[in-house]
């Protein structure tokens, strides 16, 4: 007897349905040759401080008691799935099972996860490793048949080990270590706090920008217009040149046709496609992994934590078939030249291949699918379609012109498409505007008499005034983008390694929400700003904990370890002497900043007061009035940034995903009535929700809402 062990239930129940194993018992299926159970995310996790020592549960913390460095590190059973953790035991234990399958999800999480418990039971059976990018049948049965022994994968584990082992030891003396200092509650992370600190330096940026003007000088030749190369800080240097060259005649001295062309973008890997949900959507990134889960475990996704762009060669037949299933099943989705070979690269991908929508599509009723997960596995689709299509050709037209009055160039510039490629592709399935549509489809008017030496006489000129744009704040978009890359240039050049800048696919979007959950930033709408608390974080670290610079080393250190060519071993002393420099430096208490306990949000409309954020509430400084609203409304949290809104005009934006007693949700916004309480406001008690996503329009009745109080 063989027993299955999978990362979740669902995966569990995918796999116990190809193997035959229609039998319940108490959290696993069974037939007369394999048994398959599961885990539930980390059912063993690395021991708190505490279990050390009880100097190390003493409260309020102490410099002395740093630094905790475990000489035999321990683990603990969680207590939330317990009773799952003793069903593997009993399982393991079974006198008729002689081998165990690790099915948990396959990278150094999944890796980490199944030997923990293995270890902790103290099974000394022999393993087996299953390796697969999707819950179909086909790839499951072959995953099986090409199974190796899960000692093959030592490597992936012990880098997996090192990586908890190390966030633990940053963790927990630097959370303490600057708490003590600073006698407040700052949580640091070996990637959090970088995070946080990119947030902080972006916001900074935003709020110290210095709009500046600066101008051209643009003419008009009738057919066309140009406009100065050179821009003007001073608009009197402008003036004096637009003076100069006005009603003068002009000659063209330089026309340039060139052809260009655009490779089609690469297939998604995660981060790519939280990136387009976000900017397309709206999603957070943390939505999108969650869609995209609920997708693979249909089977109608493969698997979602990938950091590939690219597939190996022996799926070139599966990817062409996969490219007709889309046509068949997307109307929208025109059928144009494709060839994979395009997202064939077997150096490019590690664990996991790119993101695709798997066969399973054609069988599915995909009508039946939530509209965000609908949305998701229609991006994979047109993703396949689009990075397998034609390049995008076009042809770029310069005319360069001169005043006889002036030796200074004016541009004209114009770009006409020769072949759409895969932009076809992409403007036909998003449904764009039809001006859109058509500008991309039919470029810039080019001027059919310009030649070199034309003149143009009298020609007017103006001119015009511009400005220096701020930088924005970030967006998950944006951030996953600069999270993506923070630290490259730390790297030190080696072609055995690939950068990884902060986190990784699959760990992201739980930093972000990490974040948010401990308030040290926030969301106003799409934007992702810092608290006050958050910025006080960062303004008290030293640039070792908050620069990603730590992070590149570390991830080039697990590589190595990875692919068997560092020590696990050499790369934890190191982390260790990193901890105990941390703490011989700053183990002393910094009187210099000045914290603020509670962020104020506004001023009390009761009493005229400061309204501070409170663990539970927004509620007035003052003892005495009774000014109150609570952060948790009907399953929402309201944001500071939400907040501040509501008390100074008096009402939110439309808030989405409120939860009413029954379980339904709605959206709505929150306003202050006369009494100075919290009532929502709706659009409309019956309406129509018509959402107008990227690849069209869906049109969902809607039954009236009731007014939740």
């Amino acid at each position: 007897m063989k027993l299955v062990i999978a990362e979740k239930p669902s995966v569990a129940n995918t796999i116990a349905t190809v193997l035959s194993a229609d039998k319940k018992g108490v959290n696993y299926f069974y037939n007369d040759y394999y048994i398959v159970s599961w885990c539930v995310g980390h059912l063993i996790k690395l021991d708190d401080p505490d279990s050390y020592g009880a100097k190390f549960a003493e409260k309020p913390w102490k410099f002395e008691n740093l630094p905790i460095i475990p000489e035999k590190w321990k683990f603990s059973i969680a207590g939330s799935t317990k009773s799952q953790y003793y069903v593997l035991k009993s399982l393991m234990e079974r006198d008729d099972v002689d081998e165990i399958i690790c099915a948990t999800d396959a990278g150094r999480e999944g890796e980490c996860i199944f030997r923990y418990v293995y270890n902790k039971t103290g099974c000394q059976k022999p393993v087996k490793r299953l390796w697969t990018s999707s819950l179909e049948e086909k790839a499951i049965k072959k995953a099986f048949s090409e199974m190796k022994d899960d000692s093959e994968y030592d490597n992936l584990y012990q880098a997996g080990l090192a990586r908890n082992k190390a966030d633990w030891l940053v963790g927990m003396n630097a959370t303490r270590l600057f708490s003590v200092r600073y006698g407040l509650l700052l949580n640091i992370g070996r990637v959090q706090t970088p995070t946080l600190a990119m947030i902080v330096d972006r916001n900074n940026k935003v709020e110290n920008f210095v709009k500046e003007p600066f101008y051209k000088v643009d003419i008009d030749c009738g057919d066309f217009k140009a406009t100065s190369v050179d821009d003007f800080k001073s608009e009197y240097e402008a003036d004096k040149l637009a003076e100069c060259v006005d009603k003068s005649d002009f000659t063209v001295v330089d026309l340039t046709e060139q052809q260009k062309s655009v490779a089609p973008p690469k297939l998604y890997d995660l981060t790519a496609l939280q990136r387009d949900a976000n900017s397309i959507y709206g999603y957070t990134a943390q939505q999108t992994l969650d869609y995209l889960q609920s997708l693979y475990e249909k089977k109608l996704a493969t698997y979602p934590r990938t950091d590939s762009n690219y597939i190996t060669d022996d799926m070139e037949a599966t990817a062409k078939n996969l490219i007709e299933s889309v046509y068949g099943v997307y109307e929208k989705i025109p059928q144009t030249p494709t060839d994979v070979t395009k997202v064939i690269n077997n150096a490019k991908i590690s664990d996991h291949h790119a993101l695709l929508p798997t066969e399973q599509i054609t069988s599915y009723d995909l009508s039946s699918l939530p509209t965000a997960e609908y949305n998701i596995l229609f991006m994979l689709a047109v993703r396949l379609c689009v990075a397998t299509g034609d390049d995008y050709v076009y042809r770029t037209f310069t005319c360069e012109l001169k005043s006889n009055n002036s030796d200074k160039p004016f541009v004209s510039k114009a770009t006409y498409p020769v072949n759409l490629g895969w932009k076809f592709i992409d403007i036909s399935a998003k449904e764009k505007d039809k001006n859109e549509v058509d500008k991309l489809c039919c470029g810039d008017e080019v001027p059919d008499k310009i030649q070199r030496n034309s003149k143009y006489c009298s020609v007017p000129a103006s001119v015009s005034e511009h400005f220096t744009s701020p930088p924005k704040q970030y967006t998950d978009a944006t951030l996953l983008s600069a999270m993506e890359t923070a630290g490259n240039t730390d790297y030190v050049e080696d072609s055995n390694v690939e950068k990884k800048g902060l986190g990784t696919p699959a760990t992201r979007a739980g930093i972000i929400e990490n974040l948010v959950k401990r308030q040290y930033i926030q969301r106003d709408g799409r934007k992702i700003l810092p608290t006050e608390k958050g910025i006080q974080l960062i303004d008290c670290v030293p640039d070792d904990v908050k620069s990603p610079k730590m992070t590149a080393v570390w991830e080039t250190a697990l590589q190595h370890i990875e692919k068997g060519a560092a020590s696990a071993d050499e790369f934890m002393n190191q982390i260790e002497d990193s901890v105990k420099y941390l703490v011989d430096t700053y183990s002393e208490v910094d009187n210099s900043k000045h914290f603020t306990r509670w962020e104020c949000v506004g001023i009390c409309p009761v009493c005229g007061k400061k309204v501070l954020s409170y663990p539970k509430s927004y509620s007035c400084e003052s003892k005495e009035c009774n000014f109150n609203i609570w952060k948790n409304i009907c399953g929402k949290s309201l944001t500071s940034a939400q907040a501040v809104k509501l008390l100074d005009k008096g009402k939110t934006n439309t808030i989405k995903g409120f939860k009413s007693k029954n379980g339904k949700t709605f959206d709505a916004a929150i306003k202050l009535n006369a009494d100075h309480k919290t009532e929502f406001v709706f659009s409309s008690s019956k309406k129509i929700l018509q959402e107008v996503n990227y690849y069209g329009t869906r049109t969902l009745k809607r039954k009236s809402i009731p007014q939740y109080r």
